[in-house]
């Protein structure tokens, strides 16, 4: 029993340590504290509204509710793809890339 709670607490202090390594990895420039002040200013204040931001449009996609819902439904279709099917969705995004 006291093995494995030691073990437990070795775990969870090497997940910590490999957290805080991350956080100080990724620093914004003013520190933490600067940068959570700016995003809470931008939450209160509109800069984040609906309004003000832009969409690009290959992010816009318009699909029926119906589709969603039978995402879920199997399908005819096997769970792989071959090769010469990717090789030919390839050349279809390119060309339509190079249009």
């Amino acid at each position: 029993m006291t093995g494995a709670l030691i073990g437990a607490l070795l775990a969870a202090l090497c997940a910590l340590v490999v957290l805080l390594m991350l956080v100080a990895e990724r620093r914004p420039e003013g520190g933490w504290a600067a940068w959570l002040r700016g995003s809470l200013d931008a939450w209160r204040s509109d800069e984040l509204s609906g309004e003000n931001l832009r969409v690009r449009r290959s992010d816009v996609r318009d699909t029926p509710v119906e589709d969603l819902f039978s995402l879920g439904e199997p399908v005819d279709e096997p769970a792989y793809t071959r090769p010469e099917e990717l090789v030919a969705r390839l050349e279809h995004v390119r060309g339509a890339a190079r249009r």
